[in-house]
């Protein structure tokens, strides 16, 4: 059984070669999109990448929408992958992640989306209590600020150009802190203390240590999994409320924190089913 592993880190190659027969790393540049006989088709290293049995991706947040197209080349196949091309954009695209989300019931602080100075002057009266303001420029996040005077926001909104980037303004919320890696329906947890509104807990005195969630909240954390289809991501969740998901989930980070084997876990979803003869279906 064989996995192809499309990251810039060579080392991510080397986790799971304990579970597979065979593992290959490239990057997403190493991937060509062709027509054939009226199919697209993915290329890799002189092969099919659907000829592969399994795929892990961490492509770079530079190569998202190639990386969409890319994923739905392999539609039709069998290969199973880490993640899905419709999943993989709207974790990606977090205005449209929110309103899935919100649609689909899954609890979440108040959120808006801000694409000019201009539409943060009119958001002031809504914004009661304190909020964070997160700048995005297409898919990558550029600044952090939390607040309690809505002018703040509108300075902070200074640089923003419509259609060039735009501004996640959320609810800030008070609680427990969670980020919760999603394994197909097995769940790896850590509780967060400190500065959690920056997102990251490798920043500004933020430690996290191995916890496991209250079961209303692994019930959230799969909620929010299946209205985007997702397979693998990570959740983090405030009070009750998920305020972001992460398509691209640092495994080696949980595994560290909780001491379970997080890659195995990962790569017991990414293996083919086997049939009651001992073939892969």
């Amino acid at each position: 059984m064989n996995l192809l592993t499309i990251t810039e880190d060579q080392s991510i190659g080397e986790k799971f070669a304990p579970y597979f027969g065979d593992v290959e790393t490239c990057s997403i540049r190493d991937i060509k999109i062709d027509v054939e006989d009226n199919n697209v088709v993915s290329y890799v290293n002189g092969g099919k990448v659907e000829d592969y049995d399994s795929l892990f991706i961490r492509p770079t947040s530079k190569a998202i929408t190639f990386t969409k197209i890319f994923l739905e080349t392999l539609t039709e196949s069998d290969i199973n992958t880490s993640i899905e091309g419709a999943s993989y954009y709207m974790i990606a695209k977090k205005p449209y992640l929110f309103k899935v989300l919100n649609e689909r019931g899954v609890p979440i602080p108040k959120t808006y989306v801000v694409s000019s100075q201009k539409s943060a002057t009119s958001l002031q009266k809504e914004i009661e209590g304190e909020i964070v303001c997160i700048q995005m420029e297409g898919f990558v996040r550029r600044d952090i600020m939390k607040t309690g005077d809505p002018e703040d926001m509108e300075a902070f909104s200074e640089s923003l150009e419509h259609g060039k980037n735009y501004m996640l303004v959320q609810e800030f919320l008070e609680g427990d802190v969670y980020d919760c890696l999603y394994i197909d329906g097995d769940i790896i947890s850590t509780k967060i203390t400190g500065d959690s509104w920056r997102k990251s807990p490798k920043r500004d005195k933020c430690s996290e240590k191995y916890h496991k969630p209250p079961t209303e909240l692994t019930e959230v954390v799969k909620e929010a999994a299946e209205a985007i289809g997702s397979k693998l991501c990570s959740v983090r969740i405030v009070d009750s409320r998920v305020v972001d998901i992460h398509m691209n989930p640092d495994i080696e980070r949980f595994k560290k924190v909780s001491g379970k084997d997080a890659f195995e876990k990962v790569a017991e979803m990414l293996k083919p089913e086997e049939t009651e003869n001992g073939d892969d279906e």
